[in-house]
């Protein structure tokens, strides 16, 4: 029984893994209030899942603060595209009937799928927006088999945190966390395939402040 509540049983690890996929879910909820911020903090949502959740490196506010400070403009302007482009699609599917709004639906549905993509590309690579667009792009026609889960999720996830929060208050408490650590499993996969190689040799590679870069990403 003494074993069972040690720092080091099973059962505490897990508790402790639970208690930070709250506190991130909650993190990440707080910072997505002034809808403005909310790419950013999805970028930050990713980032944390795999570092820290997954990869156990550093500590969950810190790592998502970190993301979102230095992301915060790529994202902003990315999410205030995709802001902007949706409300026109829906706006458009409210007005029309028919074909057109089939149209309008999947272009919908299109753009959320290429977005599945933008925010992981984001938090793990340094591109300009442009390339991170055309990636995404690339990556949702070339990994569809993933790309449909993708949609579900953050459907379903986003859904639930939005409409869910008045009658089910533990919903944003675990919920957006939870959600990220799914999606993270699959999106990994993918991510692997585009991560450049490790040269060979002892050498361990260097940021330009001469730090060991440790690629958890990678594991």
């Amino acid at each position: 029984m003494r074993d069972l509540f040690s720092t080091d049983s099973r059962l505490m690890r897990s508790l402790s893994k639970l208690f930070d996929i709250g506190y991130l879910s909650i993190v990440f909820v707080l910072f997505c209030v002034p809808v403005v911020t909310g790419g950013a903090a999805l970028t930050a949502l990713y980032y944390t899942t795999v570092k820290v959740i997954r990869r156990d490196r550093g500590y969950v506010f810190q790592e998502f603060w970190r993301s979102f400070k230095s992301n915060f403009v790529q994202a902003t302007i990315l999410w205030l595209i995709e802001l902007v482009l949706m409300v026109l699609l829906v706006y458009n599917l409210t007005v029309v009937e028919g074909l057109m709004a089939g149209i309008y639906l999947a272009m919908a549905i299109l753009l959320l799928a290429v977005y599945c993509y933008v925010y992981p590309i984001l938090s793990r690579f340094v591109m300009k927006n442009t390339d991170i667009v055309k990636m995404s792009i690339i990556l949702m026609a070339k990994h569809v088999y993933f790309t449909i889960p993708f949609i579900i999720i953050f459907s379903i996830s986003s859904v639930g945190v939005v409409f869910l929060i008045p009658y089910l208050p533990i919903v944003p408490i675990l919920v957006p966390g939870l959600s990220a650590l799914l999606y993270s499993y699959m999106m990994e996969i993918v991510m692997k395939k585009y991560m450049p190689k490790k040269e060979d040799g002892d050498g361990k590679e260097t940021d330009e402040n001469g730090h060991a870069i440790d690629d958890w990403y990678n594991e």
